[in-house]
């Protein structure tokens, strides 16, 4: 979605937009050569921003959401870009990964200021967060980081908050609404809708966790930075909804390239009843995109 006046306004941003991201050679294959591809845009106001300057500038004690997609190796180099960045500032506070559960913690606490030899196995790393994703990151952040913070719900009380509820409840009712219809579709269409309820209160529980795992964890005199899928990191819908006002945080989503040349085509939709105004994202990054995949192929 975008407001009146954003063409003009995407016009002036290019008198103000910065070179691409420096030294970065991309990976993923498809729109390599697209305007955008390394851009920093911010999205109110609507400048094009320099990355570099834009991480200087993040005040102390806040936290920065960078949202990813999961299968994407240039949004996993680009954080530990930014990861390293902070800490050769003297910024890095605590990282938190969503791909780790606080069952993990006293496992990943033992691992701190060993990252170059820490392993899966050691740090009993799941599965379904491919090791080989992650690894550089978590390496480089228990080696530079103040803490490492397993961020995410155990399964245990995933099943939990599934069958009672999460603890903290609800938002409103058209986010409700808004994340049930995603669950649906993001799972191809294939769950029953009557399970929907249940899904939600799973997804609700597991942004609850994080933001308090976030909250509890916070380096005041740092930058403090959340590694989660794009979805958690939305300002509308995700973990920021959980945070606290004093808190401050800034939502960063890496955005893969379309055929679309104007930067606010990408900014995710604002869910359906939302009227405060707001962006569902501070900063985009663009980065090139990987080949599409039919998801739901399997299912069907």
């Amino acid at each position: 979605m975008h407001r009146p006046g954003q063409r003009l306004l995407f016009g002036l941003a290019l008198l103000f937009s910065t070179a691409a991201l420096a030294d970065i050679r991309w990976l993923a294959p498809d729109q390599v050569s697209h305007p955008l591809a390394g851009k920093l845009w911010h999205s109110e106001p609507q400048v094009f921003i320099d990355l570099d300057n834009f991480l200087s500038s993040l005040p102390e004690g806040s936290w920065l959401l960078l949202g990813e997609q999961h299968d994407h190796p240039d949004h996993h180099q680009l954080q530990l870009q930014i990861l390293t960045h902070l800490a050769e500032h003297n910024r890095l506070g605590s990282v938190a990964f969503e791909m780790a559960n606080a069952d993990q913690q006293p496992l990943i606490d033992e691992w701190s200021g060993r990252g170059d030899s820490v392993t899966a196995e050691a740090l009993n790393w799941s599965a379904g967060w491919p090791w080989e994703r992650y690894a550089a990151q978590l390496r480089f952040a228990l080696d530079q980081a103040d803490r490492v913070v397993a961020a995410d719900l155990p399964r245990t009380a995933q099943m939990q908050a599934y069958q009672q509820g999460a603890s903290e409840g609800y938002l409103d009712t058209a986010h409700t609404r808004y994340m049930m219809e995603l669950i649906y579709t993001s799972h191809c269409e294939q769950l029953p809708r009557t399970n929907l309820i249940q899904m939600l209160q799973v997804q609700l529980a597991r942004d609850q966790q994080m933001a308090h795992r976030m909250r509890v964890n916070t380096q005041a005199d740092k930058i403090n930075v959340l590694i989660a899928g794009a979805q958690h990191t939305r300002k509308d819908t995700g973990v920021v909804r959980w945070l606290p006002e004093t808190l401050q945080s800034t939502s960063l989503i890496m955005v893969p390239l379309e055929a679309q040349a104007e930067p606010y085509h990408y900014l995710p939709d604002i869910y359906p009843g939302y009227t405060t105004g707001e962006f569902s994202a501070d900063l985009l990054l663009f980065t090139p995109a990987m080949p599409d995949q039919d998801h739901c192929a399997a299912f069907r």
